[in-house]
């Protein structure tokens, strides 16, 4: 009875601990004073919130495997500690309890790797890297956690839980610890510096409806020679044949359409500058407002930037390099969306 008791406690402690550390929330201090970037940054997620109401999806996620994928990492890092503390006491009970986590690890594992993966488009520079990484350590987890799953049979059911076979289980188990924590570390960069999932964006089974397909989308990348060809396509097709017909604008830079206002780009050293500007050409407030760029240089690499907005001006920073280049620039005020098409021969100064 003791025995039940001290176990009971074990689970309870375990789970609150987990629980606990899983998210790491800190207090929320109500009289915090917002920077401008922050504020700026609050008003994009609410303009997101709003698009996002709007679009067309199954259910409230674009994919399944956020929700899914938490289970592997907890359940499998459990294992570890109930496997190492079954060398010290309770071995029957605990190897019954790593079994069970075992089992339900290695099947989320398994679902959040192939039924709920998450299919990105495009990605290019460091996504591409971290996204490669934490498709590999996620792999390394499921073969090393099924590994481990069937020794742990083995141990448990036909050799009475020799010592030799248990720490067996116990290496296996702590490479696919190592092997999960990496793969949710990049995982975690990929939504929070790389902008990977959340709203939908980058993801390939998100599906925006038709009143939005003016959104900047990714397909699966595929080969380079098809993935070029293709873009490059699609992205001549959304280029304006409005290029350069506007004018100058109040700034000194270039005035293009962007139905029913205008848009103007001004180039400062390597840094792109953009303005909303009124019916007649007018400069309009620019507070609240937000955007996006897609660019497309004559070798045909592509860039999707989020525009920063730096003493009043919306600025897409260090884009020239030199190459020409194609743009389509998205800009969102009042929660409506406002493109124009800019071509560096025809726009900029320096290319002329």
């Amino acid at each position: 009875m003791k025995k039940m008791y001290c176990f009971i406690l074990i689970m309870i402690f375990s789970t609150l601990t987990v629980l606990i550390f899983a998210h790491d929330h800190k207090p929320i201090n109500e009289s915090k004073n917002f920077t401008i970037t922050e504020r700026q940054t609050d008003s994009l997620m609410q303009l997101e919130m709003i698009k996002h109401q709007e679009m067309e999806a199954v259910s409230a996620f674009p994919n399944y495997h956020p929700l899914i994928v938490h289970f592997p990492i907890v359940l499998l890092i459990m294992a570890a500690l109930f496997q190492l503390l079954s060398f010290f006491f309770f071995k029957k009970e605990l190897s019954w309890v790593t079994l069970i986590l075992l089992v339900l690890g290695v099947i989320t594992a398994w679902l959040s790797s192939n039924t709920f993966h998450a299919e990105t488009g495009i990605l290019s520079g460091k996504a591409k890297e971290i996204f490669s990484i934490h498709e590999q350590m996620a792999s390394f987890t499921l073969w090393f956690s099924f590994l481990a799953l069937l020794l742990k049979i083995i141990s448990h059911f036909f050799l009475q839980q020799k010592l030799w076979v248990e720490c067996g289980v116990i290496l296996l188990l702590i490479a696919t610890t190592i092997s999960v924590s990496i793969a949710g570390h990049h995982g975690a960069m990929l939504v929070h510096m790389e902008g990977i999932g959340p709203m939908g964006k980058y993801l390939d089974s998100y599906h925006y409806s038709e009143k939005n397909t003016n959104t900047i989308s990714h397909p699966i990348e595929k080969s380079d020679s098809e993935n070029n060809k293709k873009e490059s396509n699609n992205f001549e097709q959304e280029i304006d044949h409005h290029i350069g017909e506007i004018g100058k604008g109040p700034h000194g830079g270039t005035i293009e359409e962007a139905d029913p206002f205008h848009m103007e780009i001004v180039s400062v050293g390597n840094d792109l500058i953009f303005y909303l500007l009124d019916g007649d050409a007018k400069p309009l407030d620019m507070k609240n407002v937000s955007g996006s760029i897609k660019i497309q240089y004559n070798d045909k690499s592509n860039r999707v930037l989020d525009l920063m907005m730096m003493d009043g001006k919306l600025t897409a920073m260090k884009v020239i390099n030199g190459k020409s280049f194609m743009a389509i620039c998205k800009l969102i005020k009042d929660s409506k969306v406002y493109t124009a098409s800019f071509n560096s021969t025809k726009d900029l100064h320096m290319f002329k």
